[in-house]
């Protein structure tokens, strides 16, 4: 990658959040995390990341309430949302994509995958500008 390019990882399982930026900064990204809504929502305000992956279920504000809320506060293309859930149901992946999610992927993805995943997106929000 020419560029570094920033993820903000967003899960209350902190061992998941660890693992994903393990995998991504070895990958060659930039990457912080949160475990809540309200702590992910100061880190965006910081500086926005190219691109969240965000757990769908979690307490407080969920990741659906988080994905609108992000969306309200920031230009549509930009941070591209990539809800990564357990929840596989058709009723999530609609909801995800209503509140403006970009893709919804599930956690059964092996982790192997996940950079590559990555890559594949960041591709695309490096076209969309």
């Amino acid at each position: 990658m020419a560029q570094t390019n920033k993820v903000l990882v967003v899960d209350d399982e902190i061992s998941l959040v660890q693992l994903c930026q393990l995998i991504l900064e070895d990958a060659g990204y930039e990457v912080r995390g949160a475990v809540s809504g309200t702590e992910a929502l100061r880190l965006i305000h910081e500086d926005i990341p190219d691109l969240i992956l965000l757990d769908v279920m979690m307490p407080g504000m969920d990741g659906i309430e988080l994905c609108r809320e992000i969306r309200r506060r920031y230009v549509a293309e930009r941070p591209y949302i990539l809800m990564y859930t357990a929840d596989d149901r058709d009723l999530t992946r609609h909801n995800s994509m209503m509140a403006g999610a970009n893709d919804l992927i599930t956690k059964d993805t092996p982790v192997h995958e996940l950079a590559a995943r990555i890559d594949n997106y960041m591709a695309v929000v490096q076209v969309m500008g």
